[in-house]
């Protein structure tokens, strides 16, 4: 897991290296947003940190307008994750019915996993 510490480290290299910046008072939203883009997966936690630090710098004066401010989350939650084929669906479904021999609580977690999509973590969680 990743320290605000670190964050803000990384977001200093970032400027100075790749954005040719050496104060804080040129950050823009658009530096924001290349150095969120460097990281896709820390694209939730990073935003908070950022958004806490230039909170600071502005509240101190070290920068007339906070960058965050204007940023907005890009990601959306939907669902990333592998999905079964149309066939396979069918072909549990048809498992699952009354009419195959299958244990009880087999057909109990997998119908709602199989309708809703719930995650082998959450069915574990039922």
């Amino acid at each position: 897991m990743e320290t605000a510490l670190a964050a803000m480290r990384d977001l200093a290299l970032f400027l100075v290296n790749e954005r040719d910046k050496n104060d804080w008072a040129l950050v823009d939203v658009h530096d924001i947003e290349a150095f969120l883009a460097t990281l896709p997966k820390g694209r939730k936690r990073r935003p908070t940190v950022l958004r806490q630090f230039f909170r600071f710098a502005r509240a101190q004066k070290l920068v007339l307008i906070d960058p965050t401010r204007q940023l907005i989350a890009k990601e959306t939650n939907g669902f990333r994750g592998q999905t079964i084929t149309l066939n396979q669906q069918r072909e549990l479904f048809r498992r699952w019915t009354p009419y195959e021999r299958v244990h009880p609580h087999e057909a109990l977690v997998g119908m709602p996993a199989l309708l809703h999509g719930a995650s082998s973590l959450e069915a574990r969680m039922v």
